[in-house]
């Protein structure tokens, strides 16, 4: 038995260590050659990955803004098991020498199809191989002069990579198809992740704007143009950083590193960049991936109350180790939130639930605490259960995709900074946290009437009963109470905040409803709850449990479809594809 556990653990510590940067088979040596790799391996990017960037309306760290455009770009943080800064860097001052590589990931499976089709030679091999398009595939006219005047292409690397067939006259015939044009807008989005294009904005000029590399570029006489009108001590040290990069020599790389983060200091005179420790901090935000690391305790925790419900009244242990567990895996990700918090530099009436990834944290932290609460109060095993697999799967969606799921952080556009925005999105998202919540309950359940024997299917159906009479005695009864506790708060939360949407919407749009998608469901999803509650009281008492949990099922599933396929596949004013 020790020996089982021993193995489950080992397998959750491989997985979170391996997690969403495990490179797919081939693709190591497909990017970088050795000669990069031990490069990596020599230079230390702590001042590097320090240095202050203007990034979606605030002063990020380049960390951050390496891991959100090759996210993009790649469809992963970390390629090749290198640090972000370094492969962003190592992409960015060596992009023609990775124009025929295999760099730019397409998602979509008809994309796949169709550009398989298209591609020939090595490249279809490549890409067959990994999923990702070597760059030449997609640059035009303007990206070639950018990277020709920037001086991160040669001619040589030009004519290396022009044996590979361009596909912009196919992509341009198939934009014309309704199919493929969010596709293609995302393709090109990917591409211009790996043209860093605004990414590097990292210098103050004397009138205190910060300013692109590219705008900067009006010239390809000078070998690094994009820095030609910069602070002469900035444009310099921007250049030496560039030639030791490109020489490999990773002494050169780290002494004009730090000089070059305390000069950028130093002309930063109104002071615009965070503080160093807040640097710091952000960084460690970054290395635990967001916090998101959390899920490996959710699912301890799950797995020790699956234990605890099973045992029942022969083992305390269990249900004791499980809701430790769940307490601190919910201690740890308050705490990623709160530094998200911080470092989003929002008002405190704005907590960081505006967009997917935001969000879906948010609910998980709340389903943890919320059933930490309820097992206070109920001392049952089934809510912190619920909980936990809700947690651990909504987690580690993040943990996997963070790209998809927006986990960069961003200022909050003005029609969101709103104090009743905030209040509609975090009593929504504890609504979700309820609606999942009922998911795996009404799934016991089920399988307890389903598999249970004849005797606990006897018992079962024979113990329904109403939150306002004593609770009956045995597991199935106790599952049952646990779903209509938990089917009732979702249902309310639902309901008070759509309406606090309607009315926040009446503020904004100048409407309280407009059948947009989002609404649509969000409203199914409270009548499906609804509904539920109320056929329960003219539902025969041996079928009270099966006829819930199969309502809790279809809500969770309306819950799900409204925060997954409204949100990526249907168009309207909530998407965020």
């Amino acid at each position: 038995m020790r020996r089982r556990w021993a193995v489950i653990l080992w397998a959750l510590f491989l997985a979170a260590e391996c997690g969403p940067h495990a490179a797919r088979s081939g693709f190591a040596a497909e990017l970088f050659d050795a000669e990069t790799r031990q490069f990596a391996s020599k230079v230390d990017l702590g001042d590097l990955a320090r240095i202050g960037v203007q990034h979606h309306g605030r002063i990020a760290i380049l960390d951050t803004v390496a891991r959100d455009h090759l996210s993009q770009a790649c469809g992963r943080e970390r390629v090749d098991g290198t640090a972000p800064t370094f492969a962003f860097l190592e992409l960015y001052f060596n992009a023609g020498k990775y124009l025929d590589r295999p760099v730019i990931y397409v998602r979509e499976k008809n994309m796949r199809r169709l550009l398989a089709e298209h591609l020939t030679g090595r490249a279809k091999e490549m890409f067959l191989r990994t999923y990702r398009l070597p760059p030449t595939a997609l640059v035009d006219e303007e990206a070639l002069r950018a990277l020709t005047w920037t001086g991160r292409a040669t001619p040589d690397d030009l004519r290396r990579s022009g044996r590979i067939a361009s596909l912009l006259d196919v992509l341009s015939v198939l934009a014309m198809r309704g199919e493929y044009r969010v596709p293609i807008d995302r393709l090109s989005m990917r591409f211009s992740s790996f043209m860093a294009v605004g990414a590097l904005r990292v210098f103050p000029t004397t009138a205190q704007e910060w300013s692109y590399l590219e705008e900067l570029c009006d010239s390809p006489q000078d070998a690094n143009a994009s820095v030609a009108k910069l602070p002469l001590r900035l444009d310099g040290r921007f250049k030496e950083l560039r030639d030791s990069w490109r020489a490999r020599d990773a002494e050169g790389v780290e002494r004009i590193a730090e000089e070059f983060r305390l000069q950028q200091r130093e002309m930063d005179v109104i002071g615009r960049l965070p503080h160093p420790a807040m640097q710091h901090l952000e960084r460690i935000y970054n290395r635990t991936y967001r916090f998101t690391i959390a899920w490996v305790g959710f699912a301890v925790s799950l797995v020790l109350m699956i234990v605890a419900a099973a045992a029942g009244d022969r083992a305390r242990w269990p249900r004791r180790a499980g809701l430790a567990v769940l307490g601190l895996s919910t201690l740890v990700l308050l705490v990623g939130f709160a530094i998200r918090w911080l470092l989003s530099g929002r008002a405190w009436y704005l907590p960081p639930i505006m967009n997917q990834f935001e969000a879906v944290v948010g609910s998980c932290l709340l389903a943890g605490a919320a059933a930490i609460v309820l097992e206070r109060i109920r001392n049952r095993n089934y809510f912190a259960l619920s909980a936990a697999f809700y947690a651990t799967v909504g987690l580690l969606s993040c943990f996997f995709l963070p790209g998809r799921m927006g986990a960069g952080i961003a200022a909050p556009h003005g029609i969101l900074s709103s104090p009743v925005m905030a209040a509609h999105v975090a009593v929504i998202i504890v609504g979700h946290a309820f609606a999942g919540m009922t998911l795996p309950i009404s799934v016991l359940y089920l399988c307890v009437v389903a598999f249970g024997g004849r005797r606990t299917r006897r018992a079962a159906l024979s113990s329904a009963a109403d939150l306002s009479a004593p609770a009956p005695p045995g597991a199935p009864a106790a599952i049952d109470r646990c779903n209509l506790i938990a089917a009732q708060l979702a249902c309310w939360t639902v309901i008070v905040g759509t309406i606090l949407g309607a009315y926040w919407a009446d503020f904004a749009w100048g409407r309280w409803w407009g059948w947009d998608r989002k609404e649509t469901w969000a409203l199914l999803t409270a009548l499906i709850y609804l509904a539920v509650l109320h056929v329960r009281f003219v539902t025969p008492r041996p079928y009270r449990g099966v006829v819930t949990a199969v309502g809790c099922l279809l809500g969770a599933a309306a819950m799900l479809f409204n925060w997954i396929a409204v949100n990526y596949l249907l168009p309207g004013l909530h998407s965020y594809a």
